[in-house]
């Protein structure tokens, strides 16, 4: 049975968060920039060896800050990617919407437990010291429509992935997947919602 299911985790805050990716990307290219004269500056001017080196440190330290906001940018304007295709799950982390990298690519024989972050079940998956958790939503609170899913995969050890999305992402899953990795503690959504 052929499955394909695509689905996108966006950031509540996105114009926000694209607002602070593209100053700090400025800001790097300013201190690139800046570090960059003051290296020739430096070269230029240098009137002593003890001279070249602050000038070439104050520069270096100029790029530095550079690196520094290159790197902080990263973690603005950030939204995942799911895709389920025939009993694998992609999961991709899309920085500033043109930057893709693959987080993670198992089958659902890899998957070990699947479930809802609000069940105990979650919380003693989490609380493991031999499984490590990979957060792949940017946001804090689920937005309309949509819960967090973890899913505990054999993936370069036990991995306790949290996807932030609609529950047609389970129930695909659920098609291929055994029926035992669905926590038994698991309630609709639809279920949960009349509960409360």
């Amino acid at each position: 049975m052929d499955v394909l299911y695509e689905e996108s985790s966006l950031p509540k805050n996105g114009k926000k968060g694209a607002m602070i990716y593209k100053i700090c990307q400025l800001a790097s290219w300013v201190f690139y920039i800046f570090g960059g004269i003051l290296a020739v500056f430096g070269l230029l001017t240098a009137i002593s060896i003890p001279n070249l080196i602050f000038n070439l440190l104050l520069a270096a330290s100029q790029i530095g800050f550079g690196f520094l906001l290159g790197w902080v940018k990263k973690r603005f304007n950030v939204s995942y990617d799911y895709c389920f295709v025939s009993g694998e799950l992609r999961i991709s982390k899309v920085i500033n919407i043109n930057k893709r990298k693959i987080v993670a690519r198992f089958e659902t024989d890899d998957m070990l437990q699947i479930g809802d972050v609000d069940s105990t079940s979650y919380d003693r998956l989490r609380s493991d010291p031999s499984t490590k958790n990979v957060i792949c939503t940017s946001n804090d609170e689920a937005s309309e429509g949509k819960f967090f899913m973890y899913i505990l995969a054999n993936y370069n050890g036990k991995k306790l992935f949290v996807l932030e999305c609609r529950e047609e992402m389970l129930v695909n899953i659920m098609k291929i997947a055994k029926r035992s990795v669905l926590d038994r503690d698991y309630v609709s959504q639809e279920k949960k919602k009349a509960q409360a």
